[in-house]
């Protein structure tokens, strides 16, 4: 009966984990929106261009704004992977 209750509460546990897993999901995906593509597309822009057309933009670094950008679609591939696990 121990393990059985066990179980039981473990299933419950899950239960509730997916419940917050789509809420999250819910919140995320309308603030992402449309962001991978654009963001794919700012990335080949500031891999496009030189220094000092950089320079003009305001883009003091260009690898770090990149790696923020791909930071950004990290974060929609994890939305879209627990979306597909729940």
């Amino acid at each position: 009966m121990n393990e059985i209750w066990h179980n039981i509460q473990i299933i419950f546990e899950q239960k509730e984990l997916v419940e917050k897993s789509k809420e999250v999901i819910s919140t995320t995906n309308p603030e992402l929106g449309d962001m991978p593509t654009t963001t794919n597309r700012i990335i080949k822009y500031l891999n496009s261009k030189n220094r000092y057309e950089l320079e003009e933009l305001g883009v003091v670094d260009r690898t770090k704004t990149i790696l923020y950008m791909k930071k950004e679609l990290t974060k929609k591939k994890l939305i879209v992977q627990l979306e597909e696990k729940c």
